[in-house]
């Protein structure tokens, strides 16, 4: 499925630019860097989850979530930019990966 390549392609576009010591203070790191790693590390466990429960239900439960932590980790992204940690050309990049993998997962969601 091309949503486990895109949620992929977040996942080392997300260590790339947060294992930039230049780019986020330490104070920063805790914060933000942290919590976006282990979120999209997060976002592609929970789409292969997703892709193994053969319940209707509870797959479509944990796709609802996928689409949460989308949400929170866009959310996040933005609150970087704000705080000046990337530029607006990082920030669009980092955007249309994420949206990607949330268009993805919506379109599955509603396909299931």
């Amino acid at each position: 499925m091309q949503v486990f390549e895109k949620a992929q392609a977040l996942i080392d576009y997300t260590i790339t630019i947060t294992d930039n010591t230049d780019r986020f203070p330490k104070k920063a790191r805790f914060t933000f860097v942290d919590r976006m790693q282990n979120m999209s590390l997060d976002i592609y466990r929970k789409i292969s989850k997703a892709n193994e429960i053969l319940d209707k239900v509870d797959r479509r439960n944990m796709q609802i979530e996928v689409l949460s932590d989308v949400n929170v980790f866009l959310a996040m992204v933005e609150i970087c930019h704000k705080r000046h940690f990337i530029t607006s050309h990082t920030m669009s990049i980092w955007t249309k990966k994420t949206m990607d993998v949330k268009y993805l997962t919506a379109a599955w969601l509603k396909k299931t």
